[in-house]
């Protein structure tokens, strides 16, 4: 691959454009479930947390994101989100709710995190689906938790 002054050749480019949105598990027991809704809490410090129910158990999934550059949240009913139209979401895939939206997702090649000015080469775009909302972070960590 050849690279000059943040341009990458035309082949590499080519295979490489494609946006992709990945499950994302960033703790270990969480249920095979869609999220019943995100909640949102920001200040001033470019820090945000969201917390999310998954409707099958007592716990609420908290995520901190530290560094956030970017968000965006949606009525989930618009269908409205930041990734590309032919990007695919991977499935919740076995259960009760095997059809619907894995609920927690890194989107690699993210268009709007190249888009968006100002540093982000240590970020990541995060896209959170619940069946109320949908979330969509750009930020350099994330720390989840449940509470």
């Amino acid at each position: 691959m050849s690279t000059m002054r943040g341009f990458h050749s035309t082949e590499k480019a080519m295979t490489d454009d494609r946006e992709t949105a990945h499950r994302w598990e960033p703790v270990g027991d969480l249920p095979l479930a869609a999220c019943q809704v995100w909640r949102l809490k920001s200040d001033n410090n470019f820090e945000l947390t969201v917390e999310g129910d998954f409707g099958t158990s007592e716990r609420t999934l908290k995520i901190d994101f530290q560094g956030v550059v970017a968000l965006a949240a949606h009525d989930d009913m618009l269908g409205l989100t930041k990734i590309r139209a032919d990007t695919s979401i991977p499935l919740i895939g076995s259960g009760r709710q095997a059809s619907y939206r894995w609920p927690i997702l890194r989107v690699e090649n993210s268009h709007w995190l190249r888009s968006t000015l100002g540093p982000t080469d240590d970020c990541t775009h995060f896209l959170l689906l619940s069946l109320e909302c949908t979330v969509e972070v750009i930020a350099r960590e994330a720390t989840p938790s449940w509470i």
